[in-house]
């Protein structure tokens, strides 16, 4: 994917996630579940994934606000069969809904060899790939979707449907070589075209549409993007619709708050988390030990020109992490604005650049 360049300035991790989770206690939710969500959005960050980080910590602060996301989510989970069972989010911050789906799964899997969690009245819950690496470091192959509001085009149309609905897959691997794949079903997260806006850099041609389904290169007038693929993409996205909405009796599509519509209407979002017990099926140590030597052939492929190396799936985030824990995470200016409002509205310390040539480890 193309990357969009902006004026930014390097934040401390560690400050970061102190700073995150202030901000969300301050607004009543509790010190471990804000705890949780500042390590799952500074995380975020540090794997590369900067539309689904700490940037969308003002929105949550103001739909939390706004009384559409509980702070303190009352959560319903219901067992529909051995390796079945729904859970009922209580409109509170996603990121907590899907950590508990995620932890049913695992009590579901280590039980009967798979779990299946529907998830409905959830919120947005960033990326996806914290809660499939959890159930991976349980010795589980995971699969998590969810969805969201209407804004990728479904192949053929000018108008949009479906949300960018992600998929994420994690297979562990021994010495860190698990597997991961997080990506939208459109060609770009939509979160990728609020940022650009927010900092004023354009689009590459090909994103998006605007209200007339015409081309843009102006993130503030996109009205909707392309799935990846053409239709590829398009098919995918709308079947994970039913896989999120459907099963759980959420809804979907066009009938799915917008995340930044009403402040106060609840976004009702669903989800679909599942786990395989990989000993339930194999031995969990050939199993690694193979995903392991999968991921060191991948990297032994002839590279195509200009390519450095080849590499498996999840392979780029790692390697963003650790430069990133080392050097501090770019923030974009306007971004650091916005938290830094938000720090004088809560009378909290201010966020500041780390120092040139500061190291962080």
């Amino acid at each position: 994917m193309p990357q969009l360049t902006y004026n930014t300035v390097i934040i401390d991790p560690e400050k970061l996630r102190a700073f995150t989770g202030d901000v969300l206690t301050r607004q009543g939710v509790p010190p471990d579940d804000a705890g949780y969500v500042a390590w799952h959005l500074v995380e975020t960050n540090l794997r590369g994934t900067d539309s689904h980080g700490v940037a969308r910590l003002p929105h949550y602060v103001r739909r939390l606000q706004a009384g559409s996301i509980h702070p303190k989510p009352i959560m319903d989970f219901q067992r529909r069969a051995p390796s079945l069972g729904v859970l009922d989010g209580g409109h509170g911050l996603g990121h907590i809904v899907m950590r508990r789906a995620a932890d049913y799964c695992i009590s579901l899997a280590r039980e009967t060899g798979a779990g299946w969690v529907a998830v409905r009245n959830s919120s947005h819950c960033g990326a996806l790939a914290p809660f499939a690496l959890k159930l991976a470091e349980s010795d589980m192959v995971a699969i998590v979707f969810t969805h969201v509001d209407p804004m990728v085009l479904p192949y053929g149309a000018i108008e949009p449907f479906c949300g960018t609905n992600p998929i994420c897959l994690a297979a562990p691997g021994k010495d860190g070589r698990t597997l991961c794949l997080d990506m939208a079903t459109s060609i770009v997260p939509w979160n990728v075209v609020a940022n650009a806006a927010r900092e004023g850099s354009k689009i590459p041609e090909g994103w998006a549409v605007d209200g007339d389904g015409c081309g843009t290169t102006d993130p503030k007038r996109v009205a909707a993007l392309f799935p990846f693929g053409e239709h590829k993409g398009s098919g995918l996205g709308i079947l994970i619709d039913v896989l999120c909405a459907l099963l759980s009796g959420a809804p979907y599509g066009p009938d799915i708050p917008k995340m930044y519509g009403d402040l106060n209407q609840h976004r009702c979002l669903g989800g679909l988390i599942g786990a395989i017990h990989i000993s339930a099926m194999t031995d969990a140590t050939t199993f690694t030990q193979r995903v392991a030597e999968m991921a060191k052939r991948l990297s032994q492929l002839r590279p195509a020109p200009g390519v450095g190396r080849v590499q498996f799936p999840g392979e780029p985030e790692l390697e963003v992490r650790s430069q990133r824990l080392r050097e501090g995470i770019p923030v974009g200016v306007q971004e650091l604005d916005e938290l830094n409002a938000l720090a004088n509205e809560l009378n909290l310390p201010r966020l500041h650049a780390m120092s040139r040539g500061e190291s962080h480890a």
